[in-house]
């Protein structure tokens, strides 16, 4: 063994060219399937529960109608679940929310967990430094201003030794700070982290991230639905074997349930749990997460066989040695091992700077998706390291890929025929024939490679053309960017009342109206591109109701994009008013005002084709949340706009009813300037955040920011680039490894037919036909290959399209455009051997053995 080492290593040390070549090939595959190994793992496999994963379940209650509705629960139903029980060993209790930290100038909206004291224990968590919660500071009405850090917050302040005892501004008032959680911990996700944990006892002071807005703030009150549940289950138990006991916990339940629904509920287990008030699953992280290994397979395969191939010219140059060898005494055998111990040593080494590829890829990406987690106001809890199981499951895999490549070329080297080997000379071919070395068994692994680097280059192309078109955010979109700022301000952080809010927000739009340089500002409930919306159902008010029997809405009835404006917020953002007017300043900030409604050109010709809407009345099919009741008068239309990438081709219709109707605390301010330029803006920007800071220091103001810079933080635009950069990473990967294989194979082909070319220019042949004659096989070879890539192509952009829905699958450009760049560069790697075949000389070649 040790002597088959020594002697590989001798050889690979003399084929430098072939060496380096191979390693990095190995790197660069074992490398980037490394990397995404350990995101998937980290992303998606790795248990949020650090204690026992498998015995923690999420716990929900679903009515035993035909709705099969789930609702949260109230404080008394924990109590009832937390007490002894033979399903569970203990219950804790979750909420997520939205909070401010900091105060005046650095204000900024967080995610935070309000949990129960026994939260952290039920999950195995123990503190960096500090405690968890008591049970005292947990119950209902406790008011005690204390909080749990995260560890990712402490060492953004700077992880100062006397952190814990510090105080930090939460939704304006001081709290402390009682511990810091473990690195990476949230609990619930594998992905998202707070930034802080808060007791219950503080449920008054907060309002809930995700499901209704719960109906009273005092925690004791019984019909107060709005708490999450998750339970540890008894060791041996299982979701299937609990199912038999849940009806006794259901009862029990039943008992303390003062809703008057006349329903009843039954208990629902589910896993994986999450961020979610009902039971879900994380279907679509997984199917990305399928995706990242079929792109991540393919760049190995095409890696593989890239390497195969240059086993196999390797073996076939070293014929005549390899047939003295075994002429002198050796076995088949010894052969077979020396070629797979040289197999091994470049797996070994290519592999080992495979994994320091990885972790500078794990780095990177870690850096990178806190960054953008971080622009949505979130805390990345996924540790993107390699551990022990993804490094050798990584190097395994690329060393059982190169033996298994290797171990065909080292057969066949092994089944020399000695004769032949032995006597022959290079050039001679075993099977000759044009067709035979056109479908040779290291042409057919090329244009395998360039098949599938089509496949790749044609899936980068679609994320990029999608990104370019889609993510431009000066594309015409209905509405104007131009010298428009956007102010976000969120009075549910500090729980402010609805006339309290209305007033200091009306009072902000009035002074920001008078600054100099202001053309226009408004208030609304939702800006185009925000990364959420809100819609409504609208039918006119003289259409028949749907029945209450069967639900069916009536076929005049329109849905729409809905939000809640205030006078001149058209005006602000460029969106044009075709015929009749904008809403009053009554009308905007009086809710017992006459009830009108804007509509947009695509829902007037919806609900009145043929007609005019204006003046016309309507009403809402199932009332929003936020909206008051009663039949709407249409007082004006206006032009259709995009509200996001989904709707830019054709924008949603949309549904604009007074601000003062339709309150909700999240509030934006858009502010037309008439400073066009980038800087200007920016200047124009900070004026307006002091001059308001002065007025009202405690305006709830997150961000403000130029219209285009809020686009750009649109959840789906983000994802599209993002998918243009992974796929755009794995396209030219692909790309440069099909490149080195034909490069390899032509320059093996040239320099095994040099005899064959000298005796060819030595009876006449012209130098400019043998370049020819290389490069035409390769044409050829490319042109099949890109055929067979084409089919592929378009079967693998179909499947995209089922996953992001802005892939256009059939995408003739992009195809055509994959197709040219790779058939250009496969044509550059010809031309080198191509143009060194026109440089044998007759005399040279016929001398070569």
């Amino acid at each position: 063994m040790l002597a088959n080492l020594r002697l590989a290593l001798r050889l690979l040390a003399k084929s430098r060219g072939f060496s380096a070549v191979a390693i990095v090939t190995l790197a660069v595959t074992i490398g980037v399937n490394s990397a995404i190994f350990s995101l998937i793992d980290g992303a998606l496999l790795r248990p949020a529960a650090p204690l026992k994963p498998e015995q923690v379940v999420g716990i929900f209650t679903g009515s035993r109608d035909a709705k099969r509705s789930f609702r949260q629960f109230s404080y008394a139903e924990f109590e009832a679940l937390r007490d002894d029980n033979n399903v569970f060993s203990d219950v804790a209790a979750v909420n997520f929310n939205y909070v401010s930290i900091g105060g005046e100038m650095e204000l900024r909206r967080s995610f935070a967990f309000m949990v129960s004291d026994n939260y952290f224990r039920l999950m195995g968590a123990t503190p960096v430094a500090g405690r968890f919660f008591s049970p005292q500071e947990t119950r209902p009405n406790a008011g005690e201003r204390v909080v749990v850090a995260s560890y990712a917050l402490w060492q953004r302040l700077g992880g100062r030794a006397d952190f814990v005892g510090s105080t930090i501004l939460v939704n304006g008032r001081a709290h402390t700070v009682i511990g810091i959680s473990p690195e990476g911990f949230s609990g619930v996700s594998a992905l998202i982290a707070p930034e802080i944990w808060l007791p219950f006892g503080l449920f008054s002071e907060t309002t809930p991230a995700f499901g209704e807005t719960p109906k009273s703030s005092d925690l004791a009150d019984p019909r107060n639905y709005s708490i999450n549940l998750m339970g540890r289950m008894r060791p041996g138990l299982t979701i299937d074997s609990a199912r038999p006991h849940l009806l006794t916990l259901a009862t029990r339940l039943a008992a303390v349930d003062v809703s008057g629904s006349g329903v009843g509920r039954d208990l629902v287990l589910a896993k994986p749990f999450g961020i979610n008030t009902t039971p879900g699953d994380t279907g679509p992280l997984r199917l990305v997460g399928v995706l990242l290994v079929c792109m991540s397979g393919v760049v190995l395969l095409i890696g593989c066989l890239n390497l195969a191939n240059m086993m196999l010219a390797r073996g076939s140059a070293r014929a005549s040695e390899i047939a003295v060898r075994l002429a002198v005494g050796a076995t088949r055998r010894q052969i077979v091992y020396q070629l797979l111990t040289e197999g091994l040593v470049l797996a070994t080494i290519g592999g080992t700077l495979g994994l320091l590829l990885s972790l500078w890829a794990n780095s990177f990406l870690q850096n990178f998706f806190a960054a953008e987690f971080a622009s949505f106001n979130l805390t990345l809890s996924a540790q993107l390291r390699p551990n022990l199981v993804v490094v050798a499951a990584t190097f395994g895999l690329g060393l059982i890929a190169t033996l298994l490549f290797s171990l065909g070329p080292a057969l066949r080297a092994a089944r020399a025929d000695l004769v032949h080997d032995l006597k022959g000379q290079a050039g001679d071919a075993a099977a000759a024939g044009r067709w035979n070395r056109f479908f040779s068994a290291r042409h057919l692994m090329v244009m395998g490679q360039i098949a599938l680097s089509l496949v790749m280059l044609f899936s980068a192309g679609l994320f990029i053309r999608t990104a370019v078109k889609e993510g431009d955010v000066g594309a015409a979109t209905g509405f104007t960017t131009k010298g428009v700022a956007v102010m976000e301000l969120d009075f549910s952080l500090a729980k402010t009342s609805q006339p309290e809010a209305m007033r200091r927000v009306t009072a902000a739009v009035e002074k920001v109206r008078r600054f100099p340089g202001v053309e226009s500002a408004g208030l609304t409930t939702l800006v185009p591109y925000h990364s959420s919306i809100a819609t409504a159902r609208l039918l006119p008010a003289e259409a028949a109701p749907a029945s209450d029997l069967n639900q069916n809405v009536p076929a005049t009835a329109a849905i729409g994009i809905f939000s809640a404006v205030s006078a001149s917020y058209f005006d602000s953002i460029g969106v044009r008013l075709l015929r009749g007017r904008d809403f009053t300043e009554v009308e905007s900030h009086t809710a017992d005002a006459p009830r009108v409604c804007i509509i947009d050109q695509g829902m007037a010709e919806k609900l009145f084709p043929g007609e005019d809407a204006l003046g016309r009345r309507v009403r809402f099919t199932e009332l929003p949340a936020t909206a008051l009741a009663g039949d709407m008068e249409i007082v004006g239309i206006v032009s259709r706009h995009s509200h996001g990438l989904e709707d830019r081709e054709k924008p949603a219709r949309g549904i604009f009813v007074p601000l003062a109707q339709a309150y909700n605390p999240g509030i934006f301010l858009t502010v037309r300037s008439a400073r066009h330029d980038r800087a200007g803006l920016l200047q124009a920007i900070m004026t307006f955040r002091q001059e308001l800071h002065q007025m009202d220091p405690e305006l709830a103001v997150l961000e403000i920011l130029p219209f285009t810079d809020f686009m750009e933080k649109n959840f789906t635009i983000r994802m599209v680039r993002l998918g243009a950069m992974i796929f755009g990473v794995f396209g030219g990967i692909a790309l440069i490894l099909a490149s080195v294989g034909v490069y390899g194979v032509k320059a093996y082909a040239v320099e095994r037919r040099t005899r064959e070319i000298g005796i060819r220019i030595a009876l006449g042949a012209n130098r400019h036909d043998v370049f020819a004659l290389i490069m035409k096989q390769g044409m050829q070879q490319t042109l099949v290959s890109v055929a067979a890539g084409v089919a592929l192509s378009l079967a693998a952009g179909h499947a995209l399209a089922a996953v992001f829905f802005q892939v256009k699958p059939n995408d003739t450009m992009t195809l055509v455009s994959s197709a040219a760049v790779l058939t250009v560069a496969t044509m550059l790697a010809c031309f080198l051997p191509a143009k060194r075949a026109m440089q044998v000389s007759p005399l040279s070649a016929l001398r070569t053995e």
